[in-house]
């Protein structure tokens, strides 16, 4: 029903009013032109009223606005509405928007005719800005929350859902309820089915408190780790595809079959994956050296030296100066300075042969470079820090050497991280052959090399092979070097090799002793299990490391 006409005091009364409540107050005849103002008006737009009463209130109004409040007085005008508000802006001070919540509603005669309309505008600034503010912050939040490639999702204190990232719009039930229950402790591992693929995600939800502690949102996080999971089942894959190409690298180098040398293959694998320190063992000519390389080319300091030094070659007086170096002046004959052998090894790795050959001396001082990792150079006022690891090797029993207090046993137990050790030729019979032909085609080059005859063959066999690896290299370069044929017939090899009989070999133990029977027994375990030695250790009643003891003392 329309508003009758307002009087002129019912009009000042209505301004007073609307002033003390800080309203602005229009009245606006049907044609849009301004009849009247209130003061709040005139303050919030710092015009004069002289320059407003008569003026066509459109003109007051964003040009964007203007078609949308026309329609609306129309619409008033006719009766089919009797008020309406909106928010629009005014333009104020400067020419200056100023947001405010526009009330209009007709005036009419006293026949119901429309005469002019009431416009009550209250600056809503204060409230926009905190709206903006708030939706600014929510953008932020949720361009935050977009950028994330996890699946975040917001629901109120009652589980009910308030916005998430658009990663979560294709989950399950297009997330509109928790997937994990409300107060759920600590991350779970959940299962989807994402797009008709099963996806593996872990899903934790957190609550929300506001600033006085109150409960007021959930925070729904599912992290998709499906693909980190097949990425570490390839790196696995690719790990053991890797390994699987180093032991037949490893193969190649070290020829070598049976299950001792497959012992030796492994063991050396799994040291080349880490920095401990390696007590290779073993007789003369096995090939201990060529062991100590591979570790290293498997390493991560492949890229980095590797520094070999044979302790028994060296006089006692320079083996010091040799390993740890010196500074000009610190002994007769030192005219300059030298890093020494640890410091020419950094970041690489340090082969110190024949190691029981040290005095305990320096073993002293060898156990105090490894702990300390740094060396001091002989005459030296200061230490220089060192990253080697360091492989050693021996043909004498250190074990027994420790208990008999010729060698150091916290040095032997720094050393012996990882023994390893390497069998005799006579106890792989089965690589002869095949490391006499890579002898062959080693030092005769061509297509086509001389072949040991079936005499020769047998002859290898039976010899017992106290050089091991080394003298079968010596023994396959002398008779290549006296063969002139496409065999190679017996009387090419060298006469120990021929006649070993005339020959003073080494004589065999006892076989009626107390020590023979218990390293027949021992052997007989590990047979038993495979070389298992947890399990011939149980079946033998003794420890795993008394067993490892005596397994080195006789050479098994």
């Amino acid at each position: 029903m329309e508003t009758p006409a307002v009087t002129a005091s019912d009009n000042r009364e209505l301004k007073r009013i609307l002033d003390y409540l800080k309203i602005s107050y229009w009245l606006v005849d049907m044609s849009f032109v301004l009849l009247d103002v209130n003061q709040t008006f005139l303050d919030l737009t710092g015009a004069e009223r002289s320059r407003l009463i008569g003026r066509d209130m459109r003109t007051l109004i964003s040009a964007d606005e203007r078609r949308k409040v026309q329609e609306i007085i129309a619409d008033l005008a006719s009766g089919r509405q009797e008020s309406i508000q909106f928010e629009l802006y005014v333009y104020g001070r400067n020419m200056q928007k100023i947001p405010v919540l526009f009330h209009l509603s007709v005036n009419t005669d006293a026949e119901g005719r429309p005469v002019t309309t009431n416009a009550l505008l209250a600056d809503i600034s204060g409230q926009k800005k905190i709206r903006d503010d708030l939706e600014k912050e929510k953008m932020m939040l949720q361009s935050i929350l977009f950028g994330i490639r996890d699946c975040v999702t917001i629901f109120d204190d009652q589980g009910r859902f308030m916005f998430g990232t658009p990663e979560s719009a294709g989950l399950p039930s297009g997330r509109k309820i928790p997937l994990l229950p409300l107060g759920a402790d600590g991350p779970a591992k959940i299962e989807l089915t994402v797009n008709g693929q099963q996806r593996q995600f872990v899903g934790e939800i957190r609550p929300i408190y506001d600033h006085e502690g109150r409960l007021f949102a959930h925070a729904e996080t599912l992290t998709d780790i499906t693909d980190n999971i097949r990425l570490a089942e390839r790196e696995r894959e690719l790990f053991h595809y890797r390994r699987q190409m180093r032991r037949h690298k490893l193969e190649t180098e070290m020829i070598g079959s049976g299950r001792k040398m497959q012992t030796v293959f492994e063991t050396i694998l799994r040291c080349a994956e880490v920095d401990s320190s390696v007590l290779i063992m073993g007789e003369t000519g096995v090939g201990k050296e060529l062991a100590a390389r591979e570790i290293h080319a498997q390493s991560h300091r492949r890229e980095k030296p590797f520094v070999s030094v044979n302790c028994g070659a060296l006089p006692e007086a320079l083996l010091e100066s040799e390993m740890f170096g010196h500074v000009r002046g610190a002994f007769t004959g030192a005219i300059g300075d030298r890093a020494g052998l640890f410091r020419e090894a950094h970041q690489g790795t340090l082969f110190l042969d024949e190691i029981g050959e040290l005095d305990k001396a320096m073993q002293v001082k060898l156990l105090r470079a490894l702990q300390e990792r740094e060396v001091r150079p002989v005459g030296a006022d200061r230490a220089y820090p060192v990253d080697v690891r360091v492989i050693c090797a021996t043909n004498r029993n250190l074990p027994a050497m420790a208990q008999r207090g010729d060698f150091r046993l916290d040095l032997f137990y720094r050393l012996a991280v990882i023994p390893l050790v390497i069998p005799p030729l006579r106890e792989r019979p089965q690589d002869i052959f095949r490391l006499a032909d890579h002898f062959i085609r080693k030092h005769r080059q061509g297509d086509d090399p001389p072949k040991l005859n079936l005499t020769a063959q047998q002859m290898l066999r039976r010899y017992h092979w106290p050089g091991n690896i080394r003298e079968l290299e010596n023994a396959i370069e002398h008779a290549l070097a006296m063969s002139r044929g496409p065999e190679i017939s017996p009387e090419c090899f060298p006469v120990q090799v021929l006649y070993p009989e005339t020959v003073a070999a080494p004589a065999p133990p006892a076989r009626g002793g107390k020590k023979e029977r218990e390293r027949q027994r021992i052997a007989d375990a590990l047979d038993r299990h495979d070389g298992n030695q947890t399990a011939a250790a149980r079946d033998l009643g003794i420890s795993r490391v008394t067993l490892w003891r005596k397994k080195t003392m006789f050479d098994l």
